[in-house]
Parts: C-alpha cells; structure tokens; sequence
C-alpha cells in the first residue's frame, strides 16, 4: 500500500493520503484528519500540484481547503460526542485474557464508536494507531486490521466485511493478552486468503 507525506512548499505544512489507509503507529487523530481533508480536496477537484505545493493554491482551491478543514472539524466533535462503552475503557485498563473477554461480552460496537474510542484511547492513555489491509484473493471479500498500541500492550479490532453473506459486516477483537506475537498476528493478518485461515487465531467476534 503506497502511503504519501505530502510537505506544502508554501506552508510547511504537511499534509497525508494513502492508498487503502495502511499505516503504523500514528496519531490517529491527525491521520484520520489529514487524510479526510485531502481526500476531500481531491473529490472537489483541487489538483495534484496544488495538493502538494508545487503550484500555490488558486482562490478557489483554497476556499475547498478551507471547506475540507471545517467538514473535518465538524466529524471530529461528532466523533467526540460518541458516548463510549465504560467497558471499552476498562479495556485498556486490565492485561488479563479472562477479564478483557467478560468485558466485551455482548458489547455491539459501531464502527463509529470504535473510531471514537481509538481517539480516547490516543487522547487519555497515549496509545498510537497501526492500520493493515489483507490482500484477500476474493474481490468480494474486504478487511481491516486496526491496532492501537501502548508499549508493549496492544488492541487489535478486526473488521471482515463479505458481500456474498448479504452485505454482512463482523467486528472480532483480540490482544497482546491472547498469547500471540504482534508480529505474528500482522503475518497471518495481511498473508490470508480469506477468514477461514484465520481460525488458529484467538478472535472474539463482538
């Protein structure tokens, strides 16, 4: 997966996009904010130069940056104003196996709500943001691993999403407390070829 840094030469301010949102241990709050406004920017037709500062942005292309920055702002307070789970906190809180099982039990957990306490998580106990896209062989079959990480202990959701079982959409969790590697985890994550092979893996579906 490409991942781009984009330093405006008018600015210094940098600005950063990637191809499928694969990235390691980044502040989530920055890398969704970043990634947003470009991809805005993109859609409403500012070109690449003046993305990157090649070129200076023309007034209307600044209009869209500043459009872009304001929409970010706004699902960025939205995001704040998700009222997270108390057991999601407790979470991060415990390093046992047994505990972190009995706290997601029955826990549904929205994709917004999990984006809103990987923010909290980054915020209030200092814990990074890793993301990784498998490459499954079937089109039809998507996936995302995000990995939030605080020294040696992580959290890993695991999103699985298949159009063939009717748009069906399952969140599975597992952690640093489950006995496997991180690295090793990446490994399987990323070479699978679809969720059947992830079976030897300790996943709780929420």
């Amino acid at each position: 997966m490409l991942h781009r840094i984009f330093t405006h030469k008018k600015t210094n301010k940098q600005l950063i996009t990637f191809d499928d949102s694969e990235f390691e241990k980044e502040n989530p709050i920055k890398q969704y904010g970043s990634n947003i406004i470009v991809k805005q920017m993109i859609l409403n037709g500012v070109p690449k130069e003046e993305i990157t500062g090649e070129k200076e942005l023309t007034t209307t292309s600044s209009e869209i940056f500043k459009s872009a920055h304001i929409h970010w702002l706004k699902l960025k307070s939205d995001f704040q104003k998700i009222k997270i789970p108390n057991n999601l906190i407790k979470l991060l809180k415990t390093n046992k196996k047994k505990d972190q099982e009995k706290l997601l039990d029955g826990c549904l957990l929205p994709l917004e709500t999990l984006t809103s306490f990987i923010f909290t998580a980054y915020h209030k106990f200092g814990y990074t943001l890793s993301q990784y896209i498998p490459e499954f062989s079937k089109k039809d079959f998507k996936s995302v691993a995000r990995i939030i990480d605080c020294g040696e202990h992580w959290h890993c959701f695991f999103t699985t999403h298949n159009d063939t079982n009717g748009d069906k959409t399952q969140l599975h969790y597992l952690s640093s407390a489950f006995g496997i590697d991180r690295s090793e985890l990446i490994k399987q994550i990323k070479s699978s070829e679809s969720l059947s092979k992830l079976d030897n893996l300790p996943l709780i579906t929420l």
